[in-house]
């Protein structure tokens, strides 16, 4: 140490510098300082001395220490981790080191590797001894091991007689072992031993729990540990456990809040705190707290477990498996864990992993509970299991009868079954007995399909009244004024679901469908926008939003960079990846597309929806072989998938192997005989083969299955059209009408009136149409596009304007207008090109519209490179290569024009304009 007077000399500040340098305090004084500052609870304080001390003198093994065990009681297992073993590399004594660093790893979630690590060792100090192997027999009893466990805890009270933790540890073995008595007598023997101590009334407490006590006898035991112990934070939490199952959330509050004052860093307020606001279905807060506890120990089985229920709630279900399958293996009880990472695989689509995930429970008969096999019902009835389903919701209930969702569910399979008024008696029964609505919504919902709206407005009355304030009887309430025809009372009934909870996405989604109808797309991106303010965390409204944003005309590449956006923020999600995948095949940008699916399906391996985007995009670039190993890997994780099996149709189309689709066809409706899609297709196929009386089969076979829906009768009309039978055509269109007006099927006998000679009905039909339905954008496109091919361009204009009035982003209607508008030459035609090319830059045909604007304006160099690109985007149209042709005669590149022309010449009558192309090269 320097002098005084070497301290003194310089200037003042320098003298200031140098006082510190001399009297501040040493690492030992600030360690000693740390140590008072964690006795009063001020563990980061402390931990902030501890770090002083080892920046000045590293080597200060204590320093630590005790550093590791502030960063501990401070909730930081990780940091407590590292410099605990910092502290043994450097000799620090076992006796103190071993229980923090037990501590540490159990709070980590890592008890394998506590016990693994410490079930041999030996410390000298008894008292210690004891404690460890107190510590190890409550890990053993948390992973089931009740012999290690009692082995474990006979140590413990034979290095330590009065050890009250291993005392306590026998009373929960005899208690799992079923000897209730004998373990309440060892309960009062250590209340006697130690009549001071909090911890054996939390034992009791949790003993008469166990034997199904009157709560009010437990919450007195747990109030007898606060007594003499108010830190005790296994009797707050059991204070805290009882007021939330009698959902008593205030006197929940003023618990966690005293928990707060006793040890306010300690993660258990949190997770306790976030478990509050989860019940409470406060979500935002419980995933931040959630985040905040995985950050601190992101190894924890309860935290995990706690971050998937979460998860699952929110939606978020891919995120809640992942979280999920890391709780698993740690997770001292994995049954509700293999039921809650079932029902979310199911949630995210993959019947066939729920299932796999419950299966070893029902193989047990005690793991097999009520819960895992109404799961896996659920399962079985999302791969189209129906009967097993049944078999499997029956067991559920007969182990429970009072299981109200396993009632539900049996009641639901029922009603599919055909047995319509047993079913609604059944939904009528749970929903009198059950406190929740899921057997009120699906009678509801049946009711509604039956159009027994009398009944249904009673049953959503009943579950308003059952829980006030929730969004869901406003949502039914919507649908059920939507089946009168009163829009305006539904949509004030949607406000309202949104009123009350404005993250609602139900009710947000249909509000925006309504939106677009009343040709309001604005409307529908400030709704989304609300809705995604009210939780930021939402992905299916952060995907809405950007879908609302694509109708209402934005740019791609703002609609890409706001999807890439979500990616950032939601990594280990896979919607926003697959939304990302369809948005840059809708642009055009096959190539782009192919690279995000490759990287989907990469990083979610086993996702048949990555699957299946990977073959659609390899599709859409013609990579045959590689689309037909993506929809092979999908078919074999979802072997009965009809949308599987539907997409190797798709690729059998490609190669234009047509046995090959039409047997794939006859697959699909094997599994599944009313699949619409497929019947369609597969009629299609066989009336172009000529196959018409096979064609008719399944027409005929669709109007049995679903004798009061439209397709049947539409299908036959198609094979009749196919088969040039107008009249008979005509009259099974009109007959699907019947049934259900729908757009498409007016096209089809606008169309087929047409066929037949008999435009004038046609066009009695489309006017009528459209004096009922005056938004009908693919009715207004068909005529728009006719009248085009006729001359009237007039009347095209006014078809293709109602159809952006209506689909403001339909860039080919916009194409045709700017194509009109440039033809008459009026003002707009480049403003309009422009926003439909904004819409698919890589649209050949508009492409082609775009040079000839430019073209007409004198702008040769702009039209000939847009032609030039339009011949590369399509190489295949010859008409592009004249076009390309002429704007070069124009220009004065008669060579190149001469080459082009050659090309087209060569095409010889096939094209349609070969008199044209001749009379091109003969002026050059």
């Amino acid at each position: 140490m320097p002098s005084p007077s070497v301290c003194l000399a310089g200037t003042v500040l320098a003298a200031s510098a140098l006082l510190a340098g001399c009297w501040g305090p040493t690492p030992s004084q600030m360690v000693e300082s740390g140590r008072a500052r964690m006795q009063k609870g001020e563990y980061k304080a402390a931990a902030i001395e501890f770090k002083n001390a080892l920046q000045k003198d590293a080597t200060l093994v204590d320093a630590r220490f005790w550093l590791g065990k502030a960063l501990l009681e401070s909730g930081d297992a990780n940091g407590a981790w590292v410099e605990l073993s910092k502290a043994k590399e450097g000799g620090y004594s076992n006796d103190e080191l071993v229980p923090v660093m037990a501590a540490a790893l159990i709070l980590r979630g890592e008890g394998n590797k506590f016990i693994a690590d410490y079930a041999d060792a030996k410390l000298t100090d008894p008292k210690r001894q004891a404690e460890l192997k107190a510590a190890l027999a409550t890990a053993y009893g948390a992973q089931g091991k009740y012999v290690q466990a009692r082995a474990a805890a006979d140590a413990a009270l034979q290095a330590d007689p009065n050890n009250l933790i291993a005392q306590l540890s026998i009373v929960q073995l005899l208690a799992v072992t079923g000897d209730k008595a004998g373990a309440m007598e060892e309960v009062d023997k250590a209340l006697k031993a130690h009549p001071e101590a909090s911890r054996p009334w939390v034992s009791k407490a949790e003993l008469l729990q166990a034997t199904n006590a009157d709560p009010a006898q437990v919450m007195l035991a747990y109030r007898e540990a606060l007594k003499r112990r108010n830190d005790d934070f296994q009797a707050h939490i059991g204070v805290v456990r009882l007021l939330m199952a009698q959902r008593d959330f205030e006197g929940v509050d003023k618990q966690l809040a005293e928990m707060a004052k006793q040890q306010p860093n300690n993660p258990l307020v949190m997770y306790y705190t976030a478990s509050a606001a989860f019940e409470r279905h406060d979500l935002k807060k419980a995933f931040e707290l959630s985040q905040q506890l995985l950050k601190m120990a992101p190894h924890n089985p309860m935290f995990l477990y706690q971050a998937g229920l979460i998860e699952y709630e929110r939606g978020g279900y891919l995120q809640a498996v992942a979280h999920l399958g890391k709780a698993l293996p740690n997770s001292p009880n994995p049954v509700p864990v293999r039921i809650m990472m079932a029902r979310a695989q199911l949630r995210a689509g993959d019947a066939r992993k729920a299932l796999s995930f419950v299966s070893p429970l029902l193989e047990n008969d005690k793991l097999a509970t009520s819960e895992a096999y109404a799961v896996a019902a659920d399962a079985s009835l999302q791969m189209g299991d129906g009967e097993a389903a049944k078999r499997l919701y029956a067991k559920a209930v007969k182990l429970n009868p009072g299981n109200m969702k396993g009632r539900t569910a049996l009641a639901v399979a029922e009603m599919m079954g055909g047995q319509t008024e047993k079913a609604l008696d059944e939904l009528k029964s749970v929903a009198n007995q059950d406190a929740g609505v899921e057997a009120d919504v699906a009678m509801t919902m049946s009711l509604l399909r039956r159009n027994r709206l009398d009944e249904a407005a009673a049953a959503i009355e009943a579950m308003d009244k059952k829980l006030p304030g929730k969004p869901v009887a406003p949502l039914l309430r919507g649908r059920l004024e939507q089946l009168l025809n009163h829009r305006d009372k539904a949509r004030e009934q949607y406000e309202e679901a949104l009123r009350r909870f404005p993250s609602y996405m139900a009710a947000a989604t249909t509000l925006a469908a309504m939106d677009y109808e009343d040709n309001k797309p604005a409307a529908a991106v400030a709704r989304f926008e609300k809705v995604v303010a009210a939780d930021p965390q939402s992905l299916d409204g952060a995907i809405a939003l950007i879908s609302a944003r694509t109708r209402a005309g934005a740019r791609p590449e703002e609609i890409r960079s706001q999807l890439e956006a979500v990616i950032k923020r939601f990594p280990d999600q896979e919607l926003p990846r697959l939304a990302l995948i369809t948005h840059l095949m809708e642009a055009g940008e096959n190539k782009l597309a192919v690279q995000a699916a490759n990287e989907t399906a990469a990083r979610f391996t086993d996702s048949p929806k990555a699957l299946e985007a990977l073959g659609l995009a390899e599709l859409s670039v013609g990579n045959l072989n590689q689309a037909s190993q993506a929809f092979s890997k999908m078919l074999a994780l979802r072997p009965n998938s009809a949308d599987a099996m539907m997409r190797m149709v798709d690729l059998h189309d490609a190669r234009k192997d047509v046995p090959a689709a039409i047997a794939q066809l006859r697959k699909v409706l094997a599994v599944k005989p009313d699949h619409l899609q497929a019947q369609m297709r597969l009629i299609t196929l066989l009336a172009r083969n000529g196959k018409m009386d096979e064609a008719m089969a399944i027409a005929k076979s669709a109007q049995t299955q679903s004798p009061n829906e439209p397709q049947g009768w539409s299908f036959e009309g198609d094979v009749q059209a196919a088969k040039r039978n107008w009249p008979a055509a005509v009259a099974a269109f009109r007959t699907s009408l019947s049934k259900r007006p729908l757009e498409e099927t007016v096209i089809k006998l606008y169309l087929t009136l047409a066929s037949a000679g008999q435009q004038a009905d046609a066009d009695k039909l489309a006017v009528d149409w459209l004096a009922k339905h005056p938004e009908s954008p693919a009715l207004d496109y068909l005529l728009g596009d006719q009248a085009m091919a006729r001359g009237d361009f007039d009347k095209s204009e006014q078809h293709f304007r109602k159809v952006l009035a209506v689909r403001p982003g339909n860039a080919v209607a916009l194409n045709n207008l700017a194509w009109l508008l440039h033809r008459a030459g009026r003002p707009g035609a480049q403003e309009t090109i422009d926003k439909a090319m904004a819409l698919a830059p890589n649209s050949p045909a508009l492409t082609d519209t775009a040079a000839e604007i430019q073209a007409g304006a004198g702008h040769l160099d702009k039209a000939l490179a847009l032609q030039r690109r339009a011949v590369e985007l399509d190489p295949e149209q010859p008409l592009h290569r004249l076009h390309l042709a002429e704007y070069l005669i124009k220009n004065n590149q008669k060579a190149e024009a001469k080459g082009e022309l050659q090309k087209l010449a060569d095409l010889g009558k096939s094209f349609g304009r070969a008199a044209d192309v001749q009379k091109l090269l003969s002026t050059l």
